[in-house]
This record gives C-alpha cells, sequence and structure tokens, in this order.
C-alpha cells in the first residue's frame, strides 16, 4: 500500500509539471525585494496578472538611499524547456522603469529576471509566475 501510494503521488506531481500546469499565479510571484537586498521593488501588471501573450508592468526599484535603480535588462525563461526569447522593450523615466513586450508563449511556470541597477551597485529580482 505505502509503494502504491508513493506512486501515485510522484505521477501526480509529474502530471502538474508539465507545461499545461493549471496552478493560480501566487503573490510569490513578485517579490518585495531584489535577490540580494540592495532594492526594494513594487511591480504593477498593466493586466493585473502574466499572461500567455506579451505582458507589459512598470517597475518601481529603490536602494536603501531612496535612489531610483533601473532596469537594464529582463530575461524569461521556462525551466525545463528550450523555448526561445525576444528582449522586451525597456523604458526609464521619472523612477519608474516600464517592460513592455514581454512574451510568454505558453502556459506553465515562467522565471523572469529582473537586472536592476543604480551607478555602483546591481542587483537581480526573480518573478516566478504561473501561468494558466
Amino acid at each position: 500500500m505505502t509503494r502504491l501510494t508513493t506512486r501515485l503521488g510522484l505521477t501526480l506531481a509529474a502530471a502538474l509539471a508539465g507545461c499545461g500546469d493549471p496552478l493560480e499565479i501566487t503573490d510569490d510571484a513578485l517579490p518585495a525585494r531584489s535577490e540580494r537586498g540592495s532594492f526594494s521593488l513594487d511591480i504593477a501588471h498593466d493586466d493585473g496578472a502574466f499572461r500567455r501573450g506579451a505582458n507589459s508592468f512598470e517597475v518601481r526599484a529603490t536602494d536603501a538611499a531612496g535612489q531610483a535603480a533601473a532596469v537594464v535588462g529582463v530575461t524569461a525563461r521556462m525551466p525545463g524547456h528550450a523555448h526561445g526569447f525576444t528582449p522586451p522593450r525597456i523604458d526609464c523615466a521619472d523612477g519608474v522603469c516600464r517592460v513592455s513586450d514581454l512574451v510568454l508563449t505558453m502556459p506553465g511556470r515562467w522565471e523572469i529576471t529582473l537586472q536592476l541597477a543604480v551607478p555602483g551597485t546591481r542587483d537581480e529580482a526573480l518573478l516566478s509566475p504561473v501561468l494558466r
């Protein structure tokens, strides 16, 4: 009985890890701080959440002194997949960086990395949305 329960659990876990993962998007997808804690973050989606297709959102990142950080790069990948990636457009002005045309091609878990910088400090923020 224990072997059967373990096998069923592993089968269910494998099924949920596929491209068509039906999980909801969680708040964990949008971190409040960068990876090393150099910047606090405020991220606002145009459509309320990441979706399949083109996505646009604004990023406000500041260091401990309140200096605005720029988004200097964005990458997106699906763990376990080798999908191509077209870099989105990034426009920064007045302490806000707008990321436009970030294309996420299929449902499942994505890893979106924002590269952030102020003079003398660089850090990254990892967003982990799950698309339906």
